[in-house]
């Protein structure tokens, strides 16, 4: 392959991976922002696992502020820059930032499946509390920064082709400062220490706790409702975790064997078209936006705490308002016919009469939450009459509670 000379970058193709990043930027943005903001709103929400979730959103989101941009931007201009130490000190810091948020992204799933590992297998014990996982945090970060400093060191700004008449400036990595083949070297150990051993790390960790869940299955039918319960959100956990980290091997594995083309078959890298290779960064960095979405799907905390950010009803709190509108409607009713057909209750005022309640039906209510919230709304409504609750239509909040007591986390 010789003869091969790599495509230039296409009107078409701009235009494609900039509509492509603009689908994964808000998602990645409006995601990971909203993952901050309900776990440090809610005191409920700071658990150890969530405040790792925290910070895998925190490194999702230097990818989407500074990464994302600076594609779109490539996409056009390619590696040109602008000189002066501003444009030396944003040089280092977009490219330092990516692999940065790789580092502390694959060293936070680790802890996180250790964590789990060690919760799940040896019940009676726990590798972090709420104060450990605050310094493991500080840690994994000095970790990710000693990891990929020296990018800070290589990346440059400066006029390379000024003796071909080209006085532009670019921002590019300079391996010449370097020894003899040390970027290929680094590289390997990159994918060796932040790719292949975590992953191989992280698979025979989930294959204990999967076992461990299985054994636990087994004797549901034996043990009470609530070990039952318990042994289901562990499953629900796990599987989450275990799809975020596949969706990280899936998304990373093109830009590892870009490299591998880059540093040890050039050859073949020339002939790469620039649509698959935009491509591969394109995957990389929608991973920013899968992750926030995996935590959704999988996690009913994470979903009910979303849809309250946003003033977004969940279909089951619909549902709840509408089946509470249509039995307030009919009691009214029944109240009144009990009352003409007693003959012990007599009254110039019918609605002044008030029969006493159906015992089993108050029993059920109380049983699924339903009479405390029907007492907290008349409650609601004789404290304040601009409250925006009657006897037809209930709070928006008390169905969103009686909704979160009715849900299993």
């Amino acid at each position: 392959m010789p003869g091969c000379t790599q495509t230039q970058v296409t009107v078409s193709l701009q235009v494609t991976l900039t509509v492509l990043y603009a689908i994964i930027f808000p998602i990645a943005l409006l995601g990971n922002s909203l993952v901050l903001y309900v776990v440090f709103q809610r005191q409920s929400m700071r658990s150890v696992l969530n405040l790792l979730i925290v910070n895998m959103a925190i490194a999702d989101l230097l990818v989407t502020v500074f990464i994302m941009p600076y594609s779109v931007s490539y996409l056009f201009v390619g590696l040109r820059w602008f000189g002066g130490i501003f444009g030396l000190i944003l040089c280092k810091t977009v490219h330092f930032s990516l692999t940065a948020s790789i580092a502390g992204s694959v060293i936070t799933l680790i802890v996180i499946t250790v964590d789990r590992f060690v919760s799940i297998v040896f019940v009676w014990k726990r590798c972090l509390n709420l104060r450990t996982s605050k310094v493991a945090l500080v840690v994994i970060w000095v970790v990710s920064i000693a990891i990929m400093g020296l990018h800070l060191e290589v990346y440059t700004v400066s006029q390379p082709l000024i003796a071909r008449g080209d006085d532009r400036f670019y921002c590019y990595p300079d391996w010449q400062r370097m020894p003899i083949d040390f970027n290929k070297y680094f590289a390997v150990a990159i994918f060796v220490v932040l790719y292949a051993t975590p992953l191989l790390l992280m698979g025979i960790l989930y294959s204990f706790i999967a076992h461990k869940l299985r054994k636990e299955s087994l004797v549901e039918s034996i043990g009470s409702g609530g070990d039952a319960k318990i042994n289901k959100s562990k499953k629900r956990v796990i599987k989450m975790l275990i799809t975020v980290t596949v969706a990280f091997a899936v998304c990373w594995f093109p830009l590892h064997l870009l490299h591998y083309y880059i540093y040890f078959d050039y050859e073949t890298y020339t002939c790469m078209s620039q649509l698959v290779i935009m491509l591969f960064f394109w995957l990389g960095h929608a991973n920013s936006a899968i992750n926030p979405i995996l935590y959704v799907v999988f996690n009913k905390t994470f979903r009910r705490a979303f849809l309250h950010a946003l003033h977004i009803e969940s279909f089951q709190s619909i549902y709840l308002r509408s089946s509470f509108r249509r039995s307030s409607i009919r009691r009214p009713s029944t109240a009144i016919t009990s009352a003409k057909d007693n003959p012990q209750q007599n009254g110039n005022n019918i609605s002044g009469i008030h029969p006493s309640p159906d015992v089993p039906k108050m029993r059920s209510q109380k049983k699924h939450g339903y009479g405390k919230l029907r007492h907290q709304s008349e409650n609601s409504k004789s404290k304040s009459s601009d409250s925006g609750c009657d006897d037809v239509k209930f709070c928006r909040h008390s169905i969103i509670i009686v909704a979160d007591r009715m849900t299993t986390v």
